[in-house]
C-alpha cells in the first residue's frame, strides 16, 4: 500500500472512528440526562484532527528506527500529544473528565484504525496472491 493511499484511507478512518465515538458518548449523555452541545466548527476539527494525526502513521515508514515495536509506542505517543494538543485547542475538553473521555475515545479509535487497517492489508494481500495464482494457472 503506497504512503499517499494509506495517509487518505487512515484520514478516513480516523474520522469515522471519532464520529463514531463521539456519537456514542453523545447517546450514552443523553440516556443519563445530560446535553452535550458541539460548537460550529466541531465537524471541521475532527477532519483537520484525522489528517493531522494520519501524517504520524509515516513513522512506522521509518527504517531508521529498527524495532517494531518501538516505531508502535513512539506513534502511539505522537499521536496522543497531538489529539492533547488538538483537543485543548479545539475546546473539545474543559475539564479532566471530559479529557479522559477524549483519551478514551482516542484508545479506541486507534485501535479501530489498526483493524481496519490490518484488514484491508490482508484483503489487498489475497487479491494480489489470486491475481499470481491465476497468472500461474495460465502458464
Amino acid at each position: 500500500m503506497n504512503k499517499l493511499k494509506l495517509l487518505f484511507l487512515q484520514t478516513s478512518f480516523i474520522s469515522v472512528g471519532i464520529f463514531f465515538g463521539v456519537g456514542l458518548t453523545n447517546l450514552i449523555m443523553h440516556f443519563a440526562g445530560k446535553t452535550y452541545i458541539v460548537e460550529w466548527y466541531f465537524l471541521l476539527s475532527v477532519i483537520l484532527a484525522g489528517m493531522l494525526c494520519s501524517l504520524p502513521s509515516l513513522i512506522l515508514y521509518a527504517e531508521k528506527i529498527n524495532p517494531f515495536f518501538l516505531r508502535i509506542i513512539l506513534h502511539f505517543c505522537t499521536l496522543f500529544a497531538a489529539v492533547s494538543l488538538l483537543g485543548w485547542l479545539f475546546k473539545w475538553y474543559t475539564a479532566i473528565t471530559e479529557y479522559a473521555v477524549v483519551m478514551l475515545i482516542f484508545v479506541f479509535v486507534y485501535i479501530f484504525v489498526w483493524i481496519v487497517t490490518k484488514w484491508i492489508y490482508f484483503k489487498d494481500d489475497k487479491e494480489i496472491n489470486n491475481a499470481l495464482n491465476s497468472i500461474r494457472d495460465e502458464d
